[in-house]
């Protein structure tokens, strides 16, 4: 496993440095939006141009590798990432940003995808599982890291976003000096929307739900911090922990998901969500820490509520059928993420800041009736014995990443059915 990191150690480091920037400049956006004085609408619609460039390259993307190869789209959108960042200094303007962050998201998802895919080259049945753990490390260690860097210079002057681009610029550099040849490429498989709702409704509603959630969250958390009148530091370790702490709980969430059934663990996470965004509504004004408490909480419960949306929506499909709906379900997601970030200024610039728990919690509270009506529906309890495998996957997963865990998960399920074989 050691060998392949490091045989892997110029994706490892770029892919690094490239969610360095991200979580910098996002942050870096989120507050100076507010000091910019955009309004929330404007605010909410600007933030959506990234998710509506991260979908349309999560859909498009895998045919342009195909055409001209990982090394070139590498090159050409980490570029454009690169350019974008500086323009958003240069022109401030709510329009012009949410030109530039669709830019943004569509190269930022076209990295993901050429990084993902490389990956999944790379690895083998047998170290496929610790590489995507390793990944997982970088991504977070890095996202988390780059929300620290808000504090090095004021945030309205051209530091941070030359570093930002700095970072994207280097992190070119060892991947495209890589001795390592470039992987075969193959285009993701989608099953019809249509086929995934029936398939799972309950994954199909949760993973939107949990895209309106996460594009709000990750989007405009600093927003928020920034119109409540935290300090930038102080809005970095709100993000700092919103971050950690969602990816610690993400395995043992994960664990206990795979004892009984899903949907009980999906309405017993909503509700969690559901009290710790009220306690954050009511008290969190009282105190910076007892913010971060309640954000923490709903952190812990929220992000693991993807992976057990995946992993619910693989105990009812074949083997054979699994990449295909995984990927689909990206798209769901990645769907939800465009409504999120409009929706969410919306209930602030209507309630004030703490709207922005209020639309959370008006999410959650639609989908726990439907939640428990799924479990009304029942399951046989023996069921529960032949749960596939827990998967943990990043909030930011491609199409291809996607690929890459459920690729791990069949495996899991094979080996288990060698076993069962063998007894």
């Amino acid at each position: 496993m050691i060998g392949t990191i490091l045989n892997s150690w110029a994706l490892f480091s770029g892919f690094g440095l490239i969610m360095l920037a991200h979580a910098l400049q996002g942050t870096l956006l989120n507050i100076n939006a507010v000091l910019y004085d955009f309004s929330d609408f404007e605010i909410g619609y600007t933030f959506t141009g990234y998710f509506i460039g991260f979908l349309f390259s999560s859909i498009q993307c895998p045919k342009l590798i195909k055409n001209v190869g990982h090394i070139r789209v590498f090159a050409a959108f980490a570029s454009l990432g690169s350019i974008a960042i500086l323009l958003h200094w240069v022109i401030v303007h709510p329009v012009a940003w949410l030109g530039f962050r669709m830019i943004t998201g569509f190269s930022f998802a076209a990295i993901y995808i050429v990084c993902e895919s490389w990956l999944n080259d790379r690895a083998d049945n047998n170290s496929r599982g610790q590489l995507i753990g390793f990944y997982m490390i970088v991504l977070y260690v890095s996202n988390a890291g780059g929300v620290m860097l808000i504090n090095l210079k004021t945030t309205t002057e051209a530091h941070l976003y030359i570093l930002t681009s700095l970072l994207i610029s280097i992190a070119l550099i060892p991947i495209l000096l890589t001795k390592k040849p470039a992987p075969e490429f193959t285009t993701p498989k989608f099953l019809s929307l249509k086929e995934l709702y029936k398939k799972s409704p309950m994954a199909f509603v949760g993973s939107f739900a949990i895209g309106m959630i996460y594009s709000a969250l990750f989007g405009l958390l600093a927003v928020f911090g920034a119109k409540i009148g935290l300090s930038v530091f102080q809005i970095s370790i709100l993000v700092f922990v919103n971050v950690l702490v969602g990816a610690i709980f993400q395995y043992p969430v994960g664990k206990i998901s795979d004892k009984y059934d899903r949907r009980t663990i999906l309405f017993v996470l909503n509700l969690i969500a559901i009290a710790s965004l009220i306690f954050a509504f009511l008290f969190g004004s009282l105190s910076f820490y007892t913010l971060i408490l309640f954000i923490g909480i709903h952190s812990a419960v929220s992000l693991p509520y993807y992976a057990v949306v995946i992993s619910h929506m693989n105990d009812f499909l074949e083997k054979e059928e699994i990449v295909s709906a995984s990927s689909t379900l990206t798209l769901v997601n990645a769907l939800g993420m465009v409504t999120g970030p409009l929706l969410a200024s919306g209930f602030m610039a209507y309630f004030g800041a703490y709207g922005y728990f209020i639309y959370m919690i008006v999410i959650y509270s639609i989908v726990a009736p439907y939640n428990f009506a799924r479990i009304r529906v029942g399951r046989t309890s023996d069921i529960y014995d032949d749960n596939t495998p827990s998967m943990i996957v990043p909030r930011t997963a491609s199409p291809i990443g996607m690929q890459l865990a459920t690729d791990q998960i069949i495996n899991k399920i094979e080996e288990e059915e060698e076993k069962s074989n063998d007894l």
